[in-house]
């Protein structure tokens, strides 16, 4: 029995740094002002917990504003819901590292770079905790690999990839 827990912990511990680990050295981490700058469109699934995956499409316009805050307006399409609309700010606070809002969130939204890897965490207005990925992919494009947990368990996932249009 203690083998198979073993076992099952070694899986889900790889299963974690497959979604969480950088792509290679090689490739360069991505700048989100100048990536987010201009159009993106996004592409992906939505997995909430006992549901089946839902597709998934984000539009997103992004403007440098006159203080050198970043804002991006983004139109969520989730199934057949409604189209979503949110707003998020960035601004640099030193190499690496970012600071903002987000309409979606409680608080303040916090961006890391590790090695080549985004790192984006917050809470929800819906205090579900957000821990999202960002690596690139290729020279214009970002995979997503977004997290949603509350008490530790995580109750949805998206997996995106985000295109440079412009």
């Amino acid at each position: 029995m203690t083998k198979i827990r073993t076992a099952r912990a070694r899986v889900a511990l790889a299963a974690a740094i497959a979604v969480a680990v950088p792509l290679p050295a090689s490739a360069a981490a991505p700048d989100p002002v100048a990536f987010f700058r201009g159009h993106t469109h996004g592409r992906g699934s939505l997995k909430v917990l006992f549901q089946s995956p839902r597709a998934l499409s984000v539009d997103s316009r992004g403007n440098l504003s006159k203080n050198g805050t970043l804002v991006v307006r983004q139109a969520i399409r989730q199934g057949a819901k409604p189209v979503r609309i949110r707003i998020w700010r960035l601004r640099a606070l030193g190499p690496g590292r970012f600071a903002g809002s987000l309409t979606d969130a409680q608080g303040p939204v916090a961006i890391e770079q590790h090695g080549n890897a985004l790192h984006i965490r917050y809470t929800g207005k819906d205090r579900f905790d957000v821990d999202q990925w960002l690596a690139p992919q290729g020279r214009k494009a970002l995979r997503n690999r977004m997290t949603v947990s509350r008490f530790g368990i995580t109750v949805a996932r998206v997996d995106e990839l985000i295109r440079k249009l412009d």
